[in-house]
């Protein structure tokens, strides 16, 4: 997705990561509970590295208990900073305070050509094809699909009354409230997304799981194996 570009804390963590030759991965020091003593703050401070097929991803943990996240999947691009603490055999990240996207309702009027419209105010170098918009209707079906650059005229049969709009942003799963309509045929609806801080991730006590000195993330289906690293010189010591 061009026009959605990689966050500073990406680019931070990612940069940090660069260079792999100068690096190796750190021998396990931590383990789980049970096998060793549990993990201290001063010990998971440190630089990790979450690559792998498809994914670039980057983990800071700093000694002053602030984090830099940052992941690259596919299209998506996102990326944290705020705090993280241990607690038990998890690590804890709290993002700073984010603006979620948003999709706001900003009217409906009549159409004189019959039609259905969605006008999709959207920010600038956005394209509609990013979204996809389901329509209910009065007979309670639902129709609709990726939106068209081409044309704002939604997909509707003759005799089809819709009643309601829910619109998707599916790279990032956002999806915002189903709008009510009025149920006529020949209307402009006009909806405007708010981008705000899209691609900051809202982390809230979300829990790494400490294991043999790496942090295991669930997300996207997908379990990130964040690896520390450490400089060559380091080991060499």
């Amino acid at each position: 997705m061009g026009c959605i570009t990689r966050h500073r804390s990406y680019r931070a963590v990612t940069a940090a990561l660069a260079g792999l030759s100068l690096f190796a991965i750190a021998s396990p020091s931590v383990v789980v509970a049970g096998q060793t003593a549990l993990a201290s703050p001063s010990q998971l401070a440190g630089t990790y590295d979450g690559h792998q097929m498809e994914m670039a991803a980057g983990l800071e943990l700093r000694a002053d208990g602030r984090f830099d996240y940052g992941l690259s999947y596919g299209a998506l691009d996102e990326s944290a900073s705020g705090t993280w603490r241990v607690d038990g055999n998890m690590v804890l990240l709290t993002s700073d305070p984010v603006t979620a996207p948003a999709f706001v309702m900003l009217g409906q009027q009549p159409a004189s050509d019959g039609k259905t419209h969605l006008v999709l105010d959207l920010p600038q170098g956005w394209t509609r094809q990013y979204f996809d918009a389901e329509i209910g209707l009065a007979d309670g079906r639902f129709v609709g699909g990726q939106l068209s650059d081409d044309s704002d005229a939604l997909p509707l049969a003759p005799g089809d009354r819709p009643v309601s709009l829910r619109l998707t942003l599916g790279v990032y799963d956002l999806h915002s409230d189903a709008f009510r309509l009025d149920g006529s045929r020949a209307s402009r609806i006009h909806v405007r997304f708010e981008q705000n801080d899209l691609g900051k991730v809202a982390f809230a006590k979300t829990p790494l799981r400490i294991d043999n000195g790496s942090l295991l993330l669930e997300r996207y289906g997908r379990s990130i194996v964040f690896k520390r690293r450490v400089s060559a010189t380091s080991e060499a010591n």
